[in-house]
């Protein structure tokens, strides 16, 4: 494929995408967590180095980090997808499920005084079935008490990003976030033919906005210091609901099970038009470079989610408290100017990453631990493509679900010039 046909086959995928991202991305009983699970958590190739941000490339700009478009030689395109099988268990029995859909699609380009770029992404997935038995009180046990969730927010993103020293840069970027959620709930008790049941929905829109920094400062040896700060702002995104109740014999409607059927004006309770928080964030990111041979780096992020709450997914034993995740992670090249093996341009990645996530069930807190490992795989020119795979683990022996997974991401980033004439055709 050529590479001037590439600009018309990313737009078109950048636009066609937003219909591709409807399919849910998660079955984690985990998505609860907040807007539900982060299906972005970053370019192929920083996740690959445990999520570090600190990494600057001249022909690869960062989605997370907009100040690295301000570094950006050339343009570049992206698109990445993901796998992910997840093994769902309790201390009875354990429950697969699979997921798959494209990761992000981006284009970013270098002017002369700025970088600029723009794309598509599915943001977080709902995506989860929970059922219980407890005793509601003295005289009647509950039978089966269910919550579930099903849905996709989805994120169109413009990025700019800005040199303001040749050691310093600064961005910023502006999201318009879009999606549906799902919500079911029912209550069967001992002895009652009938249950009663829920289904609600939201429509949410809204704006989000973060901004960000970077330091490079040139030490002896080639090797230079990176320094990265992110600030994601806290705001509120809108969410336009629906609810109605019935009673039946069975969670799907027909004539033989139907009871009462409520459709309910939430606007007398002041729940037609209510507000989902997006939790403010900074990150922090550090890394010792030596460009085209070897990088090191660590991060920290700090999320104030302690207030999340959701009127339409009210479980009494779910709560939120503030989000901390501490990653470390790198690369190696063994000799990125050989002519003679192709693996020694290959970049080699690794990373570690450790989350306390914000949600708390049953007063207990979750982790999630990840290792992660990646290729960089030269093409053509300045091209690569990016394999990634991910184990991990949310949850412990604490908990009474421990979800383990595998992830496995390929992403392309292609390159090309744009805004230069060409003197031989």
């Amino acid at each position: 494929m050529k590479i001037d046909k590439i600009p018309f086959l990313l737009v078109y995928l950048l636009f066609s995408s937003i219909f591709a991202f409807s399919q849910n991305n998660t079955r984690s009983p985990y998505s609860i967590n907040e807007l539900g699970e982060i299906n972005f958590l970053g370019n192929i190739s920083n996740i690959s180095m445990g999520g570090v941000d600190s990494a600057i490339d001249s022909i690869e700009f960062n989605i997370n980090n907009p100040s690295s478009l301000a570094k950006l030689n050339t343009t570049n395109y992206q698109i990445g997808t993901f796998y992910k099988s997840m093994g769902i268990s309790n201390s009875v029995s354990t429950e697969r499920a699979n997921a798959a859909n494209i990761n992000y699609i981006a284009i970013g380009i270098p002017f002369k005084r700025f970088g600029f770029g723009f794309g598509v992404l599915p943001y977080t997935s709902l995506g989860f079935n929970l059922q219980t038995s407890e005793e509601f009180n003295n005289e009647n046990i509950i039978d089966t008490r269910f919550f579930g969730a099903d849905g996709n927010l989805n994120r169109a993103f413009l990025s700019l990003g800005v040199p303001i020293h040749k050691y310093f840069s600064i961005g910023a970027t502006l999201n318009y976030n879009f999606g549906k959620f799902s919500y079911e709930k029912y209550n069967q008790y001992d002895g009652i033919n009938y249950g009663t049941y829920s289904n609600s929905s939201s429509e949410i829109t809204g704006f989000t906005y973060s901004l960000s920094s970077s330091i490079s400062l040139p030490l002896k040896d080639d090797i230079s210091l990176n320094l990265v700060y992110n600030y994601n702002l806290s705001d509120y995104l809108n969410s336009y609901n629906t609810e109605f109740i019935y009673t039946s014999t069975s969670s799907s409607i027909n004539a033989e099970s139907l009871g009462d059927f409520v459709d309910v004006n939430l606007a007398n309770s002041g729940l037609e038009n209510t507000s989902l928080l997006v939790p403010k964030k900074s990150i922090y990111s550090i890394g010792l470079e030596k460009k085209n041979k070897w990088f090191l780096g660590a991060q920290f992020e700090n999320k104030i989610s302690s207030d999340f709450e959701n009127k339409f997914l009210n479980i009494k034993n779910v709560t939120y408290q503030d989000s901390k995740i501490f990653s470390i992670g790198g690369y190696f090249i063994p000799d990125a100017l050989s002519l003679t093996s192709y693996w020694k341009r290959v970049i080699y990645r690794f990373g570690l990453k450790n989350e306390e996530k914000s949600i708390i069930i049953n007063n207990l807190p979750i982790n999630h631990f990840s290792l992660n490992l990646g290729l960089g795989l030269p093409l053509s020119g300045l091209s690569k493509a990016n394999l990634g795979l991910e184990f991990g683990n949310i949850g412990d022996d604490k908990n009474s679900l421990k979800e383990n997974y595998v992830a496995l991401r390929l992403g392309l980033s292609l390159n090309d010039i744009w805004f230069i004439k060409r003197k031989f055709n």
